[in-house]
């Protein structure tokens, strides 16, 4: 394996993450209904999906993410240590250049 600087193995294939890019579709999905009005509340769809308010919150952050760092995640691209479980865990600025920074992206 060759690592570069950010951590990133430069002798792998991009490996889509499956969960995290369920995460990603959800997030978005309930951003839009909430956006909407299709729900009123977190709490609306918390009880909706069976989950905790807690959830629904850190699943909604990830709406969120710079757009180019979506487009890495769905290829696959993301840095190797970047799961959902680190991205759940992680306080997730609002500027995408914060974001690259934090969660181990090329600078820009």
């Amino acid at each position: 394996m060759i690592v570069g600087p950010d951590g990133q193995d430069l002798t792998a294939r991009p490996r889509v993450d499956e969960a995290l890019v369920k995460a990603l579709a959800r997030a978005h999905r309930w951003c839009r209904r909430l956006a909407s009005g299709q729900v009123a509340s977190v709490s609306d769809l918390a009880t909706e999906a069976g989950r905790t308010k807690a959830y629904i919150r850190q699943i909604l952050r990830l709406a969120f993410l710079a757009p180019d760092l979506v487009d890495a995640i769905l290829r696959g691209e993301q840095p190797l240590r970047l799961t959902l479980a680190t991205m759940l865990e992680t306080d997730i600025p609002l500027a995408w250049n914060e974001q690259c920074r934090l969660l181990g992206f090329p600078s820009r």
